[in-house]
This record gives structure tokens, sequence and C-alpha cells, in this order.
């Protein structure tokens, strides 16, 4: 999915071809590692797949830029006031920070990852950004240990310059989201039956493990298959990027969890939840019953 339009930050990086190297370089390190056996657990920890059930990086970013912003200001007013005090609690809250910075990119290229053309681009630029700003920190850190006079005024203005790069790069992290819908709920907008509907499915036509597809009256497209003698019934598209679930193949040691074929989310079919990432967030999930008419009716479960 590339999506975002009419944008500052998308005419910018859709020029911006010198950023593929990168991309391509971060990309094989990032995907190369998740290929390491046992390393699944972590990226669906990194996503937010699990335990959030909700996308984990802009939480930490939110802990990293209000800490260095909270930083910044311990160090004007250490500047204006000359309180000694502040310098200690300007310091402590920058090594905070600086910790809370290492789950924001890490976490951040484990979405980014998932990404393609110039979302991809424009998530590279964001990350480099981030990651230079991380560098200036660190810089800063290092000289305020132990430091005095100029050595202090250095590593103020340091972290100042990393703080300002920091909030220009997050412009770019603000458009992954809300101009390219990078990590968002696609069926946070469907708009579910909550009473019962007909479809044109009939219980007797479907087969052990083989998906069907159907809609509601308000064209939310459903996922329906039989599972070792019972009927389950949840949304067919993608909460991550989309993708049609129906296409996917059954994973899992039971074989219930449907893999979608774009990105590899793992959804359950039994409670519609997620339980491999990309994907955050759960399907909507429905009840079925057989009519009179031999077709299944459904209505939204949660």
């Amino acid at each position: 999915m590339s999506g975002g339009r009419n944008t500052l930050g998308h005419d910018l990086v859709k020029r911006w071809g010198w950023l593929d190297p990168f991309a391509n370089f971060f990309g094989a390190i990032v995907g190369g590692f998740y290929k390491v056996p046992g390393t699944h657990p972590l990226k669906d920890l990194l996503h937010g797949t699990w335990p959030l059930h909700h996308p984990l990086h802009p939480a930490v970013t939110d802990l990293t830029i209000g800490g260095y912003t909270a930083m910044v200001a311990l160090d004007v007013l250490y500047v204006v006031t000359d309180e000694p005090g502040l310098l200690r609690a300007a310091d402590f809250v920058l090594v905070v920070s600086f910790i809370t910075s290492l789950g924001s990119i890490l976490s951040g290229f484990t979405d980014w990852n998932e990404t393609y053309d110039t979302e991809r681009r424009n998530g590279i630029f964001h990350g480099l950004l981030m990651t230079v700003a991380s560098v200036g920190f660190l810089l800063s850190l290092w000289l305020r240990v132990g430091a005095a006079g100029d050595a202090r005024a250095s590593a103020i203005v340091i972290s100042t310059v990393a703080w300002l790069l920091m909030l220009f790069a997050s412009y770019f992290g603000g458009e992954m989201t809300f101009g390219f819908g990078t990590e968002v709920n696609r069926q946070a907008w469907s708009e579910v039956p909550e009473k019962w509907e007909p479809t044109e499915v009939t219980a007797a036509s479907l087969e052990d493990r083989k998906p069907v597809v159907a809609k509601t009256k308000s064209g939310v497209d459903l996922f329906i298959v039989s599972l070792d003698g019972s009927v389950y019934v949840m949304g067919n598209t993608c909460t991550h990027a989309g993708g049609p679930l129906n296409e996917g193949k059954f994973v899992g040691k039971d074989r219930c969890e449907i893999q979608c074929p774009w990105h590899g989310s793992r959804f359950c079919v039994k409670d519609a939840s997620a339980r491999g990432g990309p994907a955050t967030f759960g399907e909507p999930r429905f009840e079925s019953r057989v009519a009179g008419n031999g077709r299944l009716e459904v209505r939204f479960k949660g």
C-alpha cells in the first residue's frame, strides 16, 4: 500500500530516489533478522500484536518526544536561572528518553519494513532523521558526563539541535499514519450489521478450510469458513493493509489461523483475533445461523 496524496511529505519523497539505497540497506537488515528462527515473538512484540493488540511505535514515540522536550525545557531553565539541580534533572531525563528512543527505533523499523513505494521512502527518511537525532542526543549525553563549562554548553547546544531535528522528523512520522495510513486499522470504518442479515452462502456448500466471501448490505466483505464441522465468520479485509484473507493459507498447530497473502499477518478464525504481526487489530467477528432456506444469516458479535 503506498497511499498518500497532495501532502508536502508525499510530494517531496516521491521524487527522492536517493532514499532507495538506504531503504534497501535497512530493509535487508530488518528483513534478514526476522528470518532468523525464533525471532517471530520479538517481531510481534515490536509491532504491538502482543500483548497490546495496538501499534507499539506511536506509544513509545510519545514517551521519547515528550522526554526530550522536557529535557530541553530543563536546559533552558538552567541557562536562565543557573540552578545546579536542574543539570541533574536534565541529564536524568535525557538518559530515560534515550532508552525509550531505542524502543522507538526498533519498533519503527519493524513496522516500516512492511511498506512499499513512496510510503517506504517517506518512512526511511523519517527513520534516518530520527537516527541522526538519536546520535546527537547520545553525543550530548557523553559530553554531559563529568562535563563543566564549555563542554556543558556544547552538550546543551547539540541536544537542542537534535531536538529540533527530531521535531522536523516527526512531521514525516505523522505523514506515515495520517498521509499513508500505515498501521491504521483497515476495518475501523466498517459498518457491521447489528441485526441478522441474509447471505447468498448456504451451510451445505461449505467445504472444510475452503473460505467463501460474501458481502453485508453495507458492503463489508465477510470471510466464511467451515472448520472441523463448525462455521465461523469474520471480516475478510486484513486490518493491517487491506489484504484479502480468503486468498491466504491456513497455518498454526491446528490450522485454524488464516495468514494474509500480502504481509503474513495471522488471524484466528475462531475468535477473529490477530495472532501474528504486522497486524495488531483483530477482525470484526460475526455469529451465524442457518435460515429456513438453508442460507446463512450473520450479525456482528464483537
